[in-house]
């Protein structure tokens, strides 16, 4: 509901200041930039490390479990290289990054870097880290195209970052925890739709899918964005969206699996640049 407002707010207002211009013609463009602020308005993370022959495990939140603070705003950069009306490569990346510390209310099953199974205890002081990075690189073909409505399928490479860091300690002694740095290369389906209100102010909604196992890994991923953008001047765009991620992905190895879920959402401000 506030997402509807605030979409609402943004195109009577820039409806109301430009209505002159609305005769323009839509303006093309090669190259387009945006950069912005994504602020995050819900973080829900569950993952899991075990020896290999004892399964899943039971999760841990790192929010909840181990403290770490998921309110928080980071940059986003997106954009798009335009070759013809039908055909572009698109871009984005952001990295989010939290650090926790505190005195755990439940014990955490997880492994050492020998990849034998450690239980750590309730009341151990616990100081983490997990930082997700996510990179994509898209191609978008253009099937349907008029002076207000776009229409493009497409397909590419999403690749995510997982890092993770734990370091605990009891009153008498440090507990030998391994760490997990891992990436995950995940082709993807895309579908994206544009719809010019006037050649000025637009909205758009572009979705990313996939599900995939291979080797040791097992992964599923989505990604939605709902935006509106008006254009100030010829080179500058300003913008205003709403986005969701979600990746499942479960790793196992030698010596340990590995199960992360992640979900997140927020609100995106940006500035585009044309060219």
């Amino acid at each position: 509901m506030q997402m509807k407002r605030l979409f609402l707010l943004l195109s009577m207002t820039i409806v109301s200041i430009n209505h002159a211009q609305a005769d323009e013609d839509t303006v093309v463009d090669s190259y387009r930039i945006s950069l912005g602020g994504y602020t995050l308005s819900r973080y829900d993370s569950a993952m899991s490390l075990t020896d290999r022959g004892l399964g899943a495990g039971i999760s841990i939140s790192p929010e909840d479990t181990l403290g770490m603070n998921t309110e928080q705003s980071v940059i986003r950069l997106d954009g798009n290289v335009q070759f013809n009306k039908e055909h572009a490569l698109t871009y984005s990346w952001y990295s989010i990054s939290s650090e926790g510390n505190k005195a755990v209310e439940e014990a955490i099953d997880w492994v050492d870097d020998n990849g034998d199974p450690i239980t750590i205890p309730v009341g151990a002081s616990v100081a983490s880290s997990l930082d997700y990075d996510i990179i994509k690189v898209g191609y978008l073909w253009s099937f349907h195209h008029t002076d207000k409505v776009e229409l493009a399928v497409g397909g590419g490479l999403h690749l995510t970052r997982v890092a993770i860091g734990m370091t605990a300690e009891t009153t008498s002694s440090g507990i030998d925890t391994t760490n997990i740095s891992t990436n995950v290369p995940l082709p993807v389906l895309s579908l994206a739709l544009s719809y010019h209100i006037t050649p000025k102010l637009s909205w758009y909604l572009k979705s990313e899918f996939f599900a995939l196992k291979f080797n040791d890994w097992d992964g599923s991923y989505t990604d939605n964005t709902l935006g509106m953008e008006y254009r100030v001047i010829k080179n500058m765009g300003l913008g205003l969206g709403f986005g969701s991620n979600a990746l499942k992905i479960s790793e196992t190895t030698s010596d340990y699996k590995f199960n992360f879920d992640n979900r997140i959402s927020g609100v995106l401000f940006y500035v585009a640049a044309y060219f």
